[in-house]
């Protein structure tokens, strides 16, 4: 798979505030430590994978890994966000 070199960034970019916005009206603002943070990163990079391997082995949608890829990202953006200097 050859790298696109974020020639999609501006409708990946609307595809990460959607899912941030998705997530603050299903969950609210969430407060969390850097640990839980890491945690339901994880929890969502493995789901990638998890589609990663459908799409491989059992001829699973390569949306759904988009989809999944996503919230990874969004979760990270929020991770980073939260530690930047003011």
């Amino acid at each position: 798979m050859k790298d696109r070199c974020l020639k999609n960034m501006y409708k990946l970019t609307e595809m990460i505030l959607d899912e941030h916005n998705h997530q603050i009206k299903k969950w609210g603002v969430q407060d969390h430590d850097i640990n839980e943070w890491l945690n339901f990163t994880m929890e969502e990079l493995g789901e990638l994978a998890e589609a990663i391997s459908e799409h491989k082995y059992r001829n699973g949608s390569k949306g759904n890994i988009v989809y999944e890829a996503i919230q990874v990202a969004t979760l990270a953006l929020k991770i980073a966000e939260m530690n930047m200097e003011e």
